[in-house]
């Protein structure tokens, strides 16, 4: 199993040594317990101008069999840079220079496992380095000089003391006694004079001594999330596990969070990073599994977070996630596609089905063996509203669907020969119509108690042309034409059901209500088209638009040149 650690931010916080100690030993424990680790760990260091300092790598670095390599992020060899030593583990600055300052990289190997440190080395300018560890004053009997790796090079090493940074009159003392009172707060500075390599340096170390406050509490963290929780996980897919703690009080960097699993065949990588929200600090470790086995299911997966002051554990145990869940998630996708699909077809559904009368023009044309598209049937006379309906009629109308999209029309007043018997003449025609265009004006609302409306819309038929003159008393012929026109292709629209009626409304004017309830039954169902008659080409695109729609589908010819509509 290889797990990998990336803990940049979480020892970037300068922790004691005790927590540095804490950590490892930790990571050694999983190490010893079977796992294949590669471990990439950071650490930041701020040293002296001018004093000579000691990196040392991992620890495992010092086991047998083990190769190191040092290099300067990103990949650059350290060869011939004045200052710098390596040997095997350690890289030394004799003395660090400000031009020292950079990424350090200390990469061991053994086998198949791989440890990483990064280091991160700041060179400062002052005299007293910065301080690298920390007692509590009421704990402390006496201070050593921690700086064993020199006093191994050089046991004759000479030492003077610093607190604050202000010279103190105790000379070749290893060790400064400190009693334990307020007055000995503050930064204590060990330097040392040695020799090495037949040449002389210096090296210091900082201790903080400090105290705590009466109400000072160290507390353990506490996992915030998975307390023990169950996760569907799905074969063959990756898998993200995140595992969130609360770090106690006062922990001064000695928390560490890590995930393990019931099985060691197993091999999840994870992460951690810290999560500052408000005056609260947590630590969020994600655990990646890239594809999910069956080794996976029923499975533990165990994050603890570790602390002196104490522990807390949180458990996810993952199963395989329902076939019949995915099915249904599946199932409810296509419905939402479908009703998708069905609502832009029903919002586009004219332009739709104009397209593909377009491309499949022969397939779509009907051989029902009607010789017109359409009868159309409208007001005839002198008057302004005829005089609207005749223009519509006989001009715009025929000039679109004839001229330019190639329907047949049948339009009274203009195509029936002279001395034919009107009755005969619209009853022929109508039977050979596919469609009847009744061109409505204000004319065609009427008050329907008056005797104006029974002669226009009387409850027989008249079967012959005597008929029709006997209407004349009343009426003019025009009116009666066009009135038997709309009874018998009502007729046969409501009763026989063979004829389809489109309405159209020519100018303002008609009111719905006013109209005879037949018409008024075919406006409430089929609705009216509103043509406009000082409108723009643009103005009427609409209108066509819906009117090619209701008829039926016809042969194109060529595109002709259109006058202004």
């Amino acid at each position: 199993m290889e797990r990998v650690l990336n803990l940049p931010d979480l020892l970037s916080r300068k922790p004691e040594m005790s927590s540095f100690y804490f950590q490892w030993i930790l990571l050694s424990a999983l190490w010893i317990a079977g796992s294949q680790m590669h471990i990439i760990n950071r650490r930041s260091y701020v040293i002296s101008a001018g004093l000579a300092f000691r990196i040392e790598c991992n620890e495992e670095s010092e086991m047998q069999n083990v190769s190191v390599s040092w290099s300067l992020v990103p990949s650059r060899s350290l060869d011939n840079i004045n200052g710098i030593n390596i040997n095997i583990n350690e890289l030394w600055f004799l003395p660090a220079d400000l031009s020292h300052s950079g990424s350090y990289s200390c990469l061991s190997r053994k086998g198949n496992e791989t440890w990483e440190t990064i280091f991160e080395v700041c060179v400062e300018n002052k005299t007293c380095p910065h301080v690298n560890r920390k007692d509590e004053v009421t704990s402390t009997k006496e201070l050593s000089c921690f700086l064993p790796h020199i006093f191994e090079i050089d046991p004759q090493a000479q030492v003077t003391w610093r607190n604050n940074c202000h010279p103190l009159n105790v000379t070749n003392s290893k060790v400064f006694p400190i009693n334990r009172s307020q007055d000995k707060v503050g930064l204590y500075t060990c330097f040392v004079n040695f020799t090495f390599g037949g040449k002389n340096y210096s090296a210091a170390q900082t201790t903080e001594i400090y105290s705590h406050s009466s109400d000072y509490v160290v507390t353990k963290p506490e996992i915030i999330y998975p307390k023990q929780e169950t996760q569907k996980v799905t074969l063959g897919e990756s898998c993200t596990l995140k595992c969130k703690a609360l770090v106690g009080k006062n922990d001064n960097g000695e928390t560490f969070i890590y995930w393990s699993s019931d099985s060691e065949s197993l091999d999840p990588t994870f992460n951690v990073s810290i999560v500052k929200e408000g005056d609260r600090e947590y630590l969020l470790s994600v655990l990646y599994i890239t594809e999910v086995t069956e080794e996976y299911f029923y499975t533990n997966f165990t994050c603890a977070v570790q602390h002196p002051a104490g522990s807390d554990f949180g458990k996810v145990f993952l199963i395989p996630a329902s076939q019949n869940e995915r099915y249904y998630w599946i199932g409810l996708g296509l419905v939402a596609l479908l009703i998708l699909l069905c609502a832009v077809v029903f919002l586009f559904r004219v332009d739709l089905v104009l397209a593909y009368r377009t491309v499949c023009s022969s397939a779509a044309v009907s051989s029902d063996g009607k010789l017109y598209d359409a009868y159309v049937s409208y007001l005839h006379g002198d008057q302004h509203s005829s005089s609207s309906a005749m223009t519509f009629a006989l001009d715009f109308l025929p000039a679109m669907l004839e001229d330019l999209y190639g329907y047949k029309l049948f339009i009274s007043g203009r195509d029936e020969l002279p001395g034919e018997a009107v009755h005969e003449v619209i009853a022929d025609r109508m039977s050979r119509s596919r469609r009847l265009i009744i061109v409505l004006t204000s004319q065609s609302c009427v008050s329907p108690q008056t005797d104006t409306t029974k002669s226009l819309l009387p409850d027989k038929l008249p079967i012959s042309d005597h008929d029709v003159q006997l209407k004349e008393t009343t009426t003019s012929f025009d009116q009666i034409w066009a009135a038997y026109e709309q009874r018998v292709g009502l007729y046969d629209a409501l009763v026989k059901q063979g004829l389809k009626v489109i309405l159209v409304q020519v100018e303002d004017g008609v009111e719905e209500a006013l109209l005879p309830e037949s018409l008024q039954y075919i406006s409430r169902t089929k609705g009216i088209l509103k043509w406009r008659q000082n409108a723009s080409d643009r103005g009427n695109r609409s209108f066509w638009k819906y009117m090619r729609y209701r008829m039926p589908p016809a042969k194109r010819r060529k595109n002709q040149e259109l006058t202004v509509l």
